[in-house]
């Protein structure tokens, strides 16, 4: 199974109607495959003018780690050293902060991630797990 454009888009949907209906600050959207391409992304009036490429890092750095935004930092906490390293390694595409998780199928096949970047890391993860809620409950193996 692949993560269809209309799969992406309906995250990206659910995702932003959380964060209106928590008042978060505006947020920026990114939905990418398993290979790291955006499917699709959307940044919502108001919102910073780098939320994109801020979600987009998270969601690689998920990816590239197979766990979510904020595991990857935990991992590095405490250890910049390695966390620069491994930034500069994958060109600054990555950013351990909450806000980016993996989107599974039922057979835990990793189909990509969806991150949010806007307001403070926790809300950012909070509004793409409801995301993620609207593609898991469609997503079959």
């Amino acid at each position: 199974m692949e993560l269809t454009l209309t799969l992406a888009l309906q995250a990206i949907q659910a995702t932003l109607a959380h964060a209106r209906a928590q008042r978060l600050a505006a947020l920026a959207v990114v939905v990418l495959d398993s290979g790291g391409h955006v499917r699709a992304s959307a940044r919502e009036d108001g919102a910073g003018f780098s939320g994109l490429d801020i979600a987009a890092a998270k969601a690689r750095g998920a990816l590239s780690f197979s766990m979510s935004s904020r595991a990857v930092g935990e991992i590095f906490s405490g250890n910049a050293s390695l966390c620069s390293s491994l930034s500069v390694t994958l060109r600054g595409q990555m950013l351990p902060l909450p806000g980016a998780v993996l989107i599974r199928d039922d057979a835990g096949r990793i189909l990509g991630a969806i991150a949010a970047a806007g307001d403070a890391p926790d809300n950012d993860e909070a509004a793409a797990n409801a995301g993620l809620a609207v593609v898991s409950t469609v997503v079959p193996s």
